[in-house]
């Protein structure tokens, strides 16, 4: 299928710039409108989801399946990149991995008389996706661990290794990251996670005291409880991007019930 440019996509409220890089291949990216990969060089290496007003800058993404609504992913981060054994006789993918040097000629045969398949029992390096939730601010710099969840509210302190699942408004930092603090008190995070305001489109907001978070709260609720308010469903479009452009979008949002 021809391939059309990626400024185009902007029409849809997809911004992906000609810096993306998908190391060659296609992946699917689910978005809500409007949303941003990136503004830079940014890689991308497999398929992800994107909420409404979500944005990344720079970096590499590599094992993200989600990253929710508002969040603000800074430039240069590193979100889930591949990992080695250090419990193997070698740190180097030549063990294990059948595509890296699968450039080679005669490489791809070979590997499948040493290959060992690596596997949570045998190597010690994480797995799974990275799972980031609504809010969330990742700061500049940042390298998050593949399997890592990261609550809604949550910031990333730049320049942050992030090893472990961090809680909802949660502020992370350091190397390995540790909690600093939280955004706010027990009571509003409670209150906070309880109300999920994210579940409304932020022109509905308009009005809400942003700038005094005890005040929006008691705002949002009064709002929702008059009948003014409503869950603006997940609305998803599909579409298949490349470093080169874009195909296969799907224009019409797939509505899913919020959860």
């Amino acid at each position: 299928m021809e391939l059309q440019k990626l400024s185009e996509l902007k029409l849809f409220g997809l911004r992906v710039t000609n810096g993306i890089d998908t190391r060659g291949k296609h992946i699917k990216v689910r978005f809500e409108a409007p949303a941003q990969l990136n503004n830079a060089p940014m890689f991308y290496y497999g398929d992800l989801s994107v909420g409404r007003y979500t944005y990344l800058r720079t970096g590499t993404a590599r094992h993200v399946s989600s990253i929710g609504r508002y969040c603000s992913i800074g430039p240069d981060v590193v979100l889930g990149e591949g990992e080695h054994p250090t419990n193997w006789l070698s740190t180097s993918p030549a063990q294990y991995s059948a595509g890296q040097f699968a450039w080679y000629p005669g490489e791809k045969q070979r590997i499948k008389n040493r290959r060992i398949v690596a596997t949570a029992e045998n190597a010690n390096f994480a797995t799974g996706d990275i799972v980031i939730g609504h809010d969330v601010w990742v700061g500049g710099n940042s390298v998050v661990r593949r399997g890592v969840k990261i609550g809604s509210g949550a910031v990333i302190a730049g320049g942050s290794f992030v090893t472990k699942d961090v809680p909802p408004y949660a502020i992370v930092g350091g190397t390995p990251a540790k909690i600093i603090r939280y955004r706010f008190d027990e009571e509003t995070v409670a209150k906070l996670m309880a109300i999920k305001w994210w579940r409304f489109d932020v022109n509905a907001l308009a009005g809400v005291s942003f700038d005094v978070p005890d005040k929006a709260i008691d705002e949002i609720a009064n709002r929702e409880a008059r009948g003014e308010l409503r869950d603006v469903p997940y609305e998803f479009r599909e579409v298949m991007v490349n470093t080169k452009g874009y195909h296969s979008l799907v224009e019409t949002p797939q509505s899913v019930v919020f959860e």
